[in-house]
């Protein structure tokens, strides 16, 4: 039986534990089977440092109405109140003004301290919600903006290198010896911009990234060795990279195409593969199951394992463009 082919896997943002990576690497080879031998690289520990990021969430003073009172403040104090406004109509009616206006007074303040409370205990889940989704969603935005200082970057590229060049040998990755990669999220970004620069570039045969933003990014920011993209001029690519399988989660947030921004060397178009994660819209986009969910995902592995193999998937022609002629579409 031959030896199992090493792919590197490079994770990507809001990985602070390398426990975490490794398990998400054996439920993808799972799914791989035993012609590929996954090699994860991480690298979480260089990302940014947020541990103390809760120290700049602002945040209001809470109220100390619990649920019972909000309830009581919501439904049976509004028909007090009422009661209260009829007892003041049905005075003013007798004649009786002074103790009309008393009545109506007295159920009108009681009217802002019960809006006041439920306001404050609404506001005061909100807020809890708020943090909580900022804190969650922290991370994921810190080691993006990290990335982006060279010093960081520079510091990550290398331990991709560093880690290739132990577990895969020295010209791994180099001309004459191309590896394969599977990458998710920013480790796409990682992978791609190691193929793409001038110098000492990484030789990638195939590259698989899941819930990437290689594109994304060089449309905001154009990578070193690339020429900017212009509309009808997709951008073209070095030889670096032999073919590309991109595949996203119409859920996930975080993910890109790369079909109408990029060209491999010779023409090809990448690929761009579609996959569900997760039923839901709700948890796949809001709560990130969806761009977490790929490793676990039988067709994002099939389309992996198409890409390693070498297999082509489908992909949509490109529309042709109407010649003056023919006249609109």
């Amino acid at each position: 039986m031959p030896e199992p082919q090493p792919v590197v896997m490079i994770h990507g943002i809001a990985m602070r534990r390398e426990a975490k990576v490794t398990a998400y690497a054996e439920a993808m080879q799972s799914r791989l089977g035993d012609r590929y031998r996954l090699v994860p690289i991480y690298w979480g520990d260089l990302g940014a440092d947020d541990t103390y990021l809760h120290k700049v969430i602002a945040r209001y003073p809470q109220k100390s109405t619990n649920f019972g009172a909000m309830v009581r403040d919501a439904v049976a104090r509004p028909m007090v109140r009422g009661a209260g406004k009829a007892r003041a109509w049905v005075e003013a009616r007798r004649g009786d003004l002074r103790r009309s206006s008393v009545l109506y007074e007295h159920s009108k303040r009681r009217s802002v301290t019960s809006r006041a409370n439920v306001h404050g205990y609404l506001g005061d889940k909100f807020q809890e919600a708020r943090l909580w989704l900022t804190q969650q969603s922290l991370p994921f935005i810190a080691d993006v903006i990290v990335y982006q200082s060279h010093t960081y970057r520079t510091k990550i590229h290398q331990r991709v290198r560093e880690v290739i060049d132990r577990e895969l040998g020295e010209d791994a990755g180099r001309p004459g010896r191309p590896i394969k990669v599977i990458a998710h999220s920013l480790g796409g970004v990682v992978a791609f911009d190691m193929a793409v620069r001038n110098t000492d570039p990484l030789y990638v045969e195939a590259l698989v990234t899941l819930g990437s933003q290689p594109a994304f990014f060089h449309l905001l920011d154009p990578r070193e060795g690339l020429a900017p993209f212009e509309e009808g001029r997709p951008v073209a690519l070095p030889p670096t990279i032999g073919r590309w399988t991109n595949v996203w989660d119409e859920y996930d947030l975080l993910a890109f195409g790369t079909g109408e921004v990029f060209r491999l060397h010779g023409g090809a178009v990448p690929t761009d593969t579609a996959v569900r994660c997760t039923r839901s819209r709700i948890k796949g986009a809001a709560f990130m199951r969806s761009h977490l969910g790929y490793f676990e995902n039988k067709d994002a592995a099939e389309a992996a394992r198409r890409c390693l193999d070498g297999g082509v998937l489908p992909t949509e022609p490109e529309p042709e463009t109407p010649t003056p002629e023919d006249g609109p579409a």
